[in-house]
This record gives C-alpha cells, sequence and structure tokens, in this order.
C-alpha cells in the first residue's frame, strides 16, 4: 500500500469532513455524514489486513483529535473512542471483502452504514463507562439515535467519495489476489 497516497488523500478527506461537517448537518441534533468513515472502509477493502487495521486506528484517532465533545461547559479532547470503533469496523470489513464485490459502489455504502453503526455503538459505549467514573452530560440513548442516523447519512458521504476513491485504486498499490487478507488458502495436492 502507498502510505503516501494514503496520507495524502486522508488529508484532503479530514479537510472534507471538518469543512462540511456543520455545512451538511441535519437540524440542531448534530446528525452529520463522515467522510473519515467511508474513507477507512474504501482503505479496509483493499489494503492488507495489517495494513487496513493500523490505518483505521489512524484515521479513527484523527477523528478523535479533531472532534472534541461537550463537557459541561468546556470541549475536551478525548482520544480512542473512535480509533478503537474504526479499528472495529474495519477488521469486519477485512473479514467480509472476500464475500462482497469490493468494486460496487453500493458496496462501499452497504459497508460504510455497517461500519458506522459499529462505530456508533462503540463510542457510546466507551464514552458511557467514562461517565460512570468521571459524570458529564452524557446522555445515551440521545447520543446513540444521532450516532445511527449519522451513519446512516454517511452512506451518502460514500457514494459521493465512490468514482473518486475508484478512480485511483491503482494508485494505491493494493495487492492483487485474494491470498492478502482473507480467509482464503492454497491447498496443494
Amino acid at each position: 500500500m502507498n502510505w503516501l497516497l494514503f496520507a495524502i488523500v486522508g488529508w484532503v478527506v479530514l479537510g472534507l469532513e471538518l469543512s462540511l461537517r456543520e455545512l451538511l448537518q441535519l437540524g440542531p441534533g448534530g446528525i452529520a455524514p463522515s467522510f473519515m468513515l467511508a474513507y477507512m472502509v474504501f482503505i479496509a477493502m483493499w489494503a492488507p489486513a495489517s495494513g487496513a487495521l493500523g490505518a483505521a486506528f489512524l484515521l479513527g484517532m484523527l477523528v478523535d483529535l479533531t472532534g472534541p465533545i461537550l463537557i459541561g461547559s468546556q470541549t475536551h479532547v478525548v482520544a480512542g473512542p473512535h480509533a478503537l470503533g474504526y479499528t472495529l469496523g474495519a477488521w469486519l470489513v477485512v473479514n467480509a471483502r472476500g464475500s462482497v464485490m469490493r468494486r460496487n459502489p453500493v458496496t462501499l455504502v452497504s459497508l460504510t452504514v455497517l461500519t458506522g453503526v459499529i462505530n456508533a455503538v462503540v463510542v457510546v459505549f466507551l464514552h458511557s463507562v467514562r461517565d460512570l467514573y468521571d459524570p458529564f452530560a452524557w446522555k445515551p440513548t440521545g447520543e446513540l439515535v444521532v450516532a445511527l442516523a449519522s451513519a446512516l447519512y454517511s452512506g451518502a458521504a460514500a457514494a459521493a467519495l465512490a468514482l473518486p476513491l475508484f478512480g485511483i485504486i491503482p494508485l494505491f498499490g493494493f495487492p492483487s489476489g485474494v491470498a492478502h487478507g482473507t480467509r482464503a488458502s492454497v491447498h496443494r495436492a
């Protein structure tokens, strides 16, 4: 995998995420698409398993570091919840990619929504656990509803990114063949 291209495209996608999030937000509740989630799913669909998991952790950490949460009247950066959620989502994609059509944009959209749901559950769970020992104004049910709606909305972000990302697949230098990062094995007679 071409890590330099991964970083450059990640920087562009992070810019989209930060600049368009408020513009595309639905209502005051915070429902917004995640371009980073769609990019992570794209990488997990094509990169070797170890690279996909490492990239997912890095992208999730970027989301954590650039998306502060409100605790009381102050905003704080909590590193980790999205990083773990993205990594778990990437693991799901890596294990599912042997049974999906990777070159189909609908696959990117559906896996982005599914991974967004997983990420939402992980993030809300981890913040809820944190709330047990360091109470802050956290309403898990409301946050989960917003996060799940944002996961659905992220499918639209994946649809918008599908054509440009699929167009540069050869530049990423992803390995070809089914033996990389899947459960396929070669049996000799």
